[in-house]
């Protein structure tokens, strides 16, 4: 498989936000509310209240930065590409669960 390319760019800039979210919840149950579990951080807090979810998500883009960037150094243009496609994925899903909220709080859903 070769590892500059689009497609490899896209399927690892769809795993590393996974991977984000992940050690997010880790630091955010460990270190800010330590009372709690991880199993809480996923049900109760990301999918139980679905004003802390594009919050969330966004944050555990960070992991595609981070990903985009050691593609730049390493001269892995085509997956670049791929991570920034990947990117704009998870920013519509963000953005369609924001007007989602925006317009469930308003009462018009």
């Amino acid at each position: 498989m070769k590892w500059d390319s689009r497609l490899t760019g896209f399927l690892l800039g769809m795993v590393a936000p996974v991977l984000g979210f992940a050690a997010y919840g880790g630091i955010y149950v460990t270190a800010i509310r330590p009372h709690h579990d991880f199993q809480w951080f996923v049900n109760d807090l990301f999918l139980g209240t679905s004003a802390y979810q594009p919050r969330i998500v966004s944050l555990s883009l960070i992991a595609d930065a981070a990903l985009f960037f050691l593609f730049d150094r390493k001269a892995m243009h085509q997956a670049m590409r791929g991570v920034i496609v990947a990117m704009l994925v998870y920013g519509a899903y963000i953005v369609s669960v924001f007007i989602r909220n925006e317009l469930s709080d308003r009462g018009w859903l």
